[in-house]
Formats: structure tokens, C-alpha cells, sequence
């Protein structure tokens, strides 16, 4: 039996920010954990409500969209780990945020779905080593692209994924110079 302590809460919480938390069989909270989750309104849920509510997705193309997107995006990380490690570690963590930002209600933004730079494969680049890497991008950025069309709610975050996309195409073919990528960081 595991007592999670307050202490324990507000150094996850520090981490990284969350609405809910899982309190398994084996795990009790003390008064004072109990007490910082009533105060940061996170919602206690019991190990088998979450069984539960994972089975209750609601079914919709947002949540298709979120599938496809994530697997494709850790498809490409895999891909990438065999060229450069930090280009794999970059295509994870933008799937990271991404598909957390989408499982947030959208914010007032402007609906408009502006215009996008393209991105362009030539022959030379789909059949070089990053090639399969490069292809699996594009599909993902077209993905995003469809998500976009449909929940333009979400454009601005869409929009700013799509543009690390390209910034990470130009960095496997070589367009972009050092300038470029501290830029971007």
C-alpha cells in the first residue's frame, strides 16, 4: 500500500500541470494530498472509472484525426531515430504537445485558414535516405491539414505544428542554415 503525499502531488503538478488524477487499488492519498487536489479542482478518479472511460471515447473525427496523427508522427520518430537521434526526439515531442492541445477545449482564435507554405518533395529527396522519413512527414502535414479544414478552431495550433513539420523537412534535405534553426528554438 502506497500513500501519496501532498509533497509527491505538487512536484508532478510543478512537472507538468493536470486535471485529474488516478488513484489505483494499491494507493491511498493522505489528507494533505487529498486536501491539493480539492484545491486545484482536479478530479479523483478511481482506477476502473478510468478503464471505464477509456472504452467511452466519444467517437468522432477529432478523435480519428488524434489516432492517425499520433501514430504516424511516432512512426516517423522511428524512422528518424535511424538518421538523427535529435530530429526523432523533436517528432516526439511535437507529438506530445499536439495531440495534448487537441484534447483541450479550443480557445478564441481567428477561424481563418490562411495561407501555408507548401510542402514539396522532389524525386532527389524521396528517393534519398531520408526518403520513407520525408514521405511520412508529408502525409502527417496533409493530415493536419484535413484536421484544419474540419476544426478550424484549432487553426493557429494546426498552423504552428505544420510549420515545425516544414522546418523539420528542410533540416533532413538540408535547406536549413544554423540561423534558421536558432530561430526556430
Amino acid at each position: 500500500m502506497h500513500f501519496v503525499t501532498e509533497s509527491e502531488l505538487r512536484t508532478d503538478f510543478r512537472k507538468e500541470a493536470f486535471t485529474q488524477f488516478c488513484l489505483t487499488n494499491q494507493s491511498r492519498l493522505t489528507p494533505g494530498a487529498k486536501q491539493f487536489l480539492l484545491d486545484k479542482k482536479i478530479q479523483i478518479i478511481s482506477e476502473a472509472d478510468l478503464k471505464k472511460n477509456a472504452a467511452k471515447k466519444p467517437l468522432n473525427s477529432l478523435n480519428g484525426y488524434k489516432e492517425i496523427v499520433s501514430s504516424e508522427l511516432l512512426e516517423s520518430a522511428l524512422l528518424a531515430m535511424n538518421l538523427e537521434l535529435n530530429i526523432s526526439q523533436q517528432i516526439i515531442d511535437l507529438e506530445k504537445t499536439l495531440i495534448q492541445a487537441l484534447e483541450q477545449e479550443p480557445f478564441d482564435e481567428e477561424h481563418s485558414l490562411g495561407e501555408a507554405e507548401e510542402f514539396n518533395l522532389n524525386a532527389v529527396h524521396i528517393f534519398s535516405e531520408q526518403g520513407t522519413l520525408l514521405i511520412k512527414l508529408k502525409k502527417v502535414y496533409g493530415i493536419i491539414h484535413l484536421i484544419q479544414a474540419e476544426y478550424p478552431q484549432y487553426n493557429q495550433l494546426l498552423r504552428k505544428a505544420n510549420q515545425k513539420i516544414t522546418e523539420l523537412k528542410k533540416q533532413l534535405v538540408g535547406e536549413t542554415n544554423e540561423k534558421t534553426l536558432n530561430e526556430s528554438l
